[in-house]
């Protein structure tokens, strides 16, 4: 059934290790035990209130051609740390 190919998981996933932010506090490679947040701008504020660096918002979807990844920036600190959340 489509329908269900609109379902989206929002996970954070580091974008040198590729692994994802866990359930439990810590790091994993499988999307599957990732932490999954209610809305894009929840797992922004986890990057940034974490310190997180090299982040990015991984949307995952059932089918996976509809996946997408967008990086998440500090602009806070943009003169100071190139490259960090």
């Amino acid at each position: 059934m489509r329908g269900n190919d609109s379902y989206m998981n929002i996970l954070l996933q580091n974008k040198r290790t590729l692994q994802f932010v866990e359930s439990r506090a810590g790091w994993t490679a499988k999307a599957e035990q990732a932490r999954v947040f209610g809305t894009g701008l929840e797992a922004i504020f986890f990057c940034l209130n974490h310190d997180m660096a090299n982040m990015q918002i991984l949307g995952r979807f059932t089918d996976e051609r509809m996946n997408f990844t967008v990086p998440v920036t500090d602009l806070r600190n943009e003169g100071r740390r190139p490259g960090v959340c």
